[in-house]
């Protein structure tokens, strides 16, 4: 095999898919010392940079390739240009029948090379093009699922950051509303007791798709962790807010999780917290989720406003 960049990163994405593995640093790393036999460098002590600096460092070959074939083509059609020039003028002054179709068959043969030199840095080109056309579809596939909970679809702590930070610079440079609620779903440990971690697993996706049905396209949904579950609402109040989380409740209280021919029932307590004037997505968060446990406190099946 030839251990050009652009054959390796083609084939290594090949591979990953074959093998039913998403194409994330470390598996990428893993099949890329795999296929070109290079010996693996000892990985930094922070988990998961290696795969990240290998990724990088492959693009950056395949780059360079692509800058040197180009330097090289106008080099060498540089050349063979020059040569051709001399040729055709030498054709134009000539008089001599023989020496006209020797420099014609020469013209000819150099035209022909000159074809042929494009041909080829064409097709290298493009192979090179098409293999990082698909590193870019998989790294952003992989990124989205980087991004999401395996289980329910919604984004994890890490779409969390990204999300969130996001969404209060546009609020702030906007002067816009913006809310955020953290929903944490009521007796949920003895739903896993009494009717097993299936259940439970199915509870957390049934809840998931009610909180959708009441989203909006601009809001997100993100896993925060176990049974607790934050909603983003961009250009929202507190009353928006409570009104969304309302309809939530109204929603759960008619559609019980069907489980094994059983009806499971269940509520949720959330918080919610207005975004203030210069507060970072920290500060907002912890305030949201002082107020879960403020409505947990009263009972549950609430929703109370940050403070």
């Amino acid at each position: 095999m030839a251990q050009t960049p652009n054959v390796i990163g083609s084939t290594v994405m090949q591979l990953l898919k074959e093998r039913g593995e998403v194409a994330t640093p470390e598996n990428y790393e893993r099949a890329y010392y795999e296929i070109s036999g290079l010996p693996q460098p000892v990985k930094p002590t922070e988990p998961g940079n290696a795969g990240c600096v290998n990724l990088l460092s492959l693009l950056r070959q395949m780059v360079q390739e692509v800058s040197d074939k180009t330097e090289h083509l106008a080099h060498d059609l540089g050349e063979k240009n020059q040569g051709l020039s001399a040729n055709v003028m030498s054709l134009k002054s000539s008089r001599d029948k023989n020496e006209i179709l020797r420099l014609l068959t020469t013209v000819v043969a150099q035209a022909g090379s000159i074809h042929s030199t494009v041909e080829s840095s064409h097709q290298e080109l493009l192979e090179t093009r098409q293999s990082l056309s698909v590193m870019q579809e998989e790294l952003a596939e992989t990124r989205q699922l980087l991004n999401e909970d395996a289980l329910t679809g919604a984004l994890n702590r890490r779409g969390l950051d990204q999300t969130l930070s996001r969404e209060i610079a546009r609020s702030q440079r906007s002067n816009a509303r913006f809310s955020l609620a953290m929903l944490d779903l009521d007796h949920f440990k003895k739903i896993n007791d009494v009717h097993g971690h299936e259940a439970g697993d199915l509870m957390l996706m049934h809840f998931t798709s009610l909180i959708r049905s009441v989203m909006r396209k601009s809001d997100a949904l993100v896993r925060y962790g176990g049974e607790e579950f934050t909603l983003i609402l961009p250009e929202t109040d507190a009353r928006g807010a409570h009104f969304v989380l309302g309809r939530l409740q109204q929603v759960m209280a008619r559609t019980p999780l069907n489980y094994e021919g059983k009806q499971i029932n269940t509520t949720f307590s959330a918080g919610i917290a207005t975004l203030k004037p210069d507060e970072n997505g920290h500060a907002l968060l912890r305030r949201a989720d002082d107020a879960v446990y403020a409505a947990k406190n009263a009972g549950r099946n609430a929703i109370k406003l940050a403070s």
